[in-house]
């Protein structure tokens, strides 16, 4: 039998338990929080292999250290969205949703403008296109809107990515919530 389904099994017999009682246990609670979280690291870990995929299928010019920022950065609640030349998002960590409201499947095929409203500075946006134009990182404090219309600020590192023949191929974009 798989640890999945003893989980399973176990928490059945907690439940039936507790159904019959009229009552819900504390460890059947405690142990949802464990799976809960299980869950969470299990998708962390897909996710940045998944990243790790990525690097591997484009062959980008990223040495281990620079993996490493990259996936630190995913770990620690910054959202990253790897677009193609033209801007077109490929990619986005989950932590999207929490940050823009937004899925990372909703935003496949869209471009970042999707996140620009009334507040967002031209001037900032502009500086943003220049450098991807130049094929420069950039880093700037910007205004962006969620689904639901409601402005945050962000601070937004964009990186050009290139691949090992030194061509140009994606950029990647790491978004951190700022919190004045």
């Amino acid at each position: 039998m798989n640890s999945h389904n003893a989980y399973e099994e176990m928490i059945q017999r907690s439940y039936n338990r507790a159904w019959q009682e009229g009552s819900r246990p504390f460890p059947v609670a405690s142990f949802e929080i464990m799976l809960l979280s299980h869950a969470r690291k299990q998708a962390a870990e897909k996710e940045k292999a998944l990243f790790l995929r990525l690097n591997h299928i484009f062959n980008w010019d990223l040495n281990r250290r620079q993996q490493n920022q990259y996936l630190h950065q995913m770990e620690n609640g910054a959202t990253l969205i790897l677009t193609d030349t033209a801007r077109t998002i490929l990619w986005a960590s989950h932590s999207i949703l929490a940050m823009t409201g937004y899925s990372a499947r909703e935003v496949l095929g869209k471009t970042p403008r999707l996140f620009q409203g009334t507040g967002t500075s031209p001037l900032v946006t502009d500086h943003i296109r220049q450098n991807l134009r130049n094929a420069s990182p950039v880093s700037v404090e910007l205004t962006n809107y969620r689904k639901n219309g409601e402005a945050y600020q962000c601070i937004i590192n964009i990186d050009p990515l290139h691949n090992q023949e030194g061509d140009l191929t994606h950029f990647l974009a790491v978004e951190r919530e700022t919190t004045h």
